[in-house]
């Protein structure tokens, strides 16, 4: 890693623990710039806004929690169980960083193209996971599923469409509060239940 690499991880690391623990409204690049002992040309030299910088630690933490999700799946070879593991580390990440998930957002009409990209890099995680339990579940016998990946994004819409009945603030940008994450979760898990039961009776059949 070069000096450019390493000090660019340094404020994603930095503006990492002002976010989780103030949120984006309440935290500052000028706060950032100071715990680093940074200029604020410097700061502004790697990130251009804080949109940016928030996009790069939205990013940095999810790819962290599916190689963590990916290594503890390794050693799970029931279907619904790392289904279960999957949802239960979801929460665990959003409980965690709660704060990023920033209300202050709901008052942006049109996301970043670097936010975007991110948001759309997490959902193609989520798919490619998904999708490699089905594999996996596959090749053990347990399930035969055609089209992993088709299959992987129906379910992971399908764990999406979850937020709509529980959030209670309809007009919020789908940021649930803690209570609702949690409620989420729970009725996620019997939708695999029901959806791995329905790919099990196809295998019957």
């Amino acid at each position: 890693m070069d000096n450019h690499d390493k000090k660019r991880t340094l404020i994603i690391e930095a503006a990492t623990k002002r976010f989780a623990h103030f949120g984006i409204a309440k935290t500052t690049m000028t706060e950032i710039a100071k715990d680093l002992s940074l200029s604020k040309a410097l700061l502004y030299y790697y990130f251009p806004d804080k949109i940016s910088l928030y996009a790069a630690v939205f990013e940095s933490i999810a790819t962290k929690m599916f190689d963590k999700i990916e290594q503890g799946l390794i050693d799970i070879n029931n279907c619904e169980e790392a289904v279960f593991y999957l949802i239960d580390m979801r929460l665990a990440f959003a409980m965690k960083y709660y704060n990023l998930f920033d209300q202050s957002l709901n008052t942006v009409t049109e996301l970043a193209d670097e936010l975007s990209r991110v948001i759309q890099l997490v959902s193609e995680l989520e798919i490619k996971t998904i999708a490699s339990i089905f594999n996996k579940a596959n090749k053990s016998g347990e399930l035969v599923v055609d089209k992993p990946d088709y299959i992987a994004e129906i379910f992971l819409n399908a764990m999406i469409g979850m937020r709509f009945c529980v959030l209670k603030d309809k007009k919020a940008m789908f940021i649930p509060t803690k209570e609702e994450f949690d409620e989420i979760s729970k009725m996620q898990k019997k939708l695999a239940v029901i959806f791995i039961n329905g790919l099990r009776n196809q295998l019957s059949n």
